[in-house]
């Protein structure tokens, strides 16, 4: 979900490099490699401050101690031109190329770094996998057709073998990472505290992602997604140590919408947690994020008028269908929505938007027949609370009474401590995010009721 002119997103920072441990017998993914540092796009701000000759590149956040990027000597703040002989125009050519590189290889790195180019090795590593006390770890994979996609499941330790219920957590814009990493994750967290609860809880790397195989998850579409999604959920209940009649899933953010599709066309799951996601249509709710996100950023009224109108343009043509060569041209001012990868809103195809701006959330929504748990964090600036009153009565509307809205008070889209939404913007730009564990408390308590 886009976030206006700062454009961060869920999927902007994330850890460079990939890598897994042991795995299952059949499992044969290769391990990728581990180079320890998290970064994000170089913005007009870092040009201007940093005096750079332009804003092509990646901004490095944060370098972790003792990983190959800390013996490299890279630093926070280094903005990386080059990965061997690639030149890095933004974040998304670095994820194509980390995807590329595997444990114990030595990639030849330039930077800048107050103004002087640099230059430096840095010898991939493997990345430990997860751990957890009184947690089982199991790294494995399953098939989508014909493509093998990394899977993690957290179970509670000393139950190998017995059917226990279970959790698929769907993947929202970006892959999860699975891997054992220094910094917070919400899904990952959440996973931990309902495995604690008695469950086995899934979660898997998209295509092209950490370890799976597959086209680059960013280049495909949306419903190419719901059927991965689809396959997980498939593999899950075939396990031998889940209890099929007892499967729920979650979505959060976008990936709430298809927890949404996989709950109302599959009456075997036992349930369905739809958190931080959208109830109306798509235009109605980001006009009200646009305007707010605008003023956090103290953009004057008449630019927010113009900022509004414009994107709410620009995404309905997309959703007619119009393509992305002949928007830009035809409104050269719209060219601004799209990165250097010709991807558009959290570095996505402009097929992926189309499907899911027409995608019918009423109709969607309205077909669940399961329990249903909605879930709002009262300081989430990406999503609004309406949108979850909306789902709550669309479900109840079509028969189902069993759906329950919660709110999180001092959560934001992360389920990070945050107090007000406009505290969460700040955060979202300093990546200071510390968890507020009520939701995922709430969330394994309501899996436990329905469980009985």
């Amino acid at each position: 979900m886009r976030i206006s002119n700062v454009i961060i997103s869920l999927v902007t920072l994330s850890i460079a490099g990939f890598a897994v441990a042991a795995f299952c017998g059949q499992d044969v993914l290769r391990e990728r490699g581990f180079a320890g540092f998290s970064y994000r796009a170089v913005t007009q701000k870092d040009v201007d401050s940093l005096k750079l000759p332009d804003d092509k590149g990646v901004f490095v956040v944060r370098v972790f101690e003792n990983t190959p990027a800390s013996r490299a000597k890279l630093r926070a703040g280094d903005i990386l031109k080059k990965y061997d002989d690639t030149g890095l125009l933004d974040t998304s050519v670095l994820v194509n190329l980390l995807n590329k590189y595997f444990a114990g290889d030595v990639i030849h790195v330039t930077y800048l770094r107050n103004g002087v180019q640099g230059k430096t090795e840095l010898a991939l590593a493997e990345y430990p996998k997860e751990k957890h006390q009184g947690l089982d770890i199991e790294y494995t994979s399953f098939l989508s057709k014909d493509v093998r996609l990394r899977t993690v499941i957290a179970s509670p330790s000393g139950n190998p073998g017995e059917k226990l219920p279970a959790l698929l957590i769907v993947s929202a814009l970006g892959s999860p990472r699975l891997r054992e990493l220094p910094a917070y994750t919400m899904t990952r967290e959440l996973a931990y505290e309902v495995a604690k609860s008695g469950f086995r809880v899934m979660r898997f790397e998209l295509r092209g992602s950490g370890d799976s195989k597959g086209d680059d998850y960013r280049t495909t579409d949306f419903y190419a997604e719901v059927e991965d999604n689809r396959a997980a959920l498939d593999y899950l209940r075939k396990r031998d140590d889940v209890d099929k009649e007892i499967v729920f899933v979650f979505g959060h953010s976008t990936g709430g919408m298809i927890a949404g599709l996989l709950a109302s066309d599959n009456d075997e799951i036992a349930g369905a947690i739809i958190s931080c996601s959208i109830g109306r249509s798509y235009f109605e709710r980001m006009a009200e994020t646009l305007r707010m996100q605008d003023e956090f950023e103290g953009t004057s009224y008449a630019e927010t008028e113009k900022n509004v109108k414009d994107y709410l343009c620009f995404a309905g043509l997309l959703a007619k269908g119009f393509p992305l060569s002949d928007i830009v041209q035809k409104f050269p001012e719209f060219s601004r929505f799209v990165n250097k990868s010709g991807r558009i809103m959290d570095d996505r195809t402009a097929k992926y938007w189309e499907q899911q701006l027409n995608l019918n959330l009423a109709e969607t929504y309205g077909k669940i027949r399961k329990p249903t748990l909605v879930v709002y964090a009262t300081s989430d600036f990406i999503t609004q609370l309406e949108c979850h009153r909306k789902m709550q009565e669309i479900v109840r509307a079509n028969g189902n009474d069993d759906v329950t809205l919660v709110t999180i008070a001092d959560a934001d889209h992360t389920y990070s401590f945050a107090k007000t939404k406009k505290e969460s913007h700040t955060n979202y730009k300093t990546r200071n995010f510390v968890e507020n564990p009520e939701a995922k408390r709430q969330i394994a308590e309501w899996l436990r009721k329905h469980v009985g």
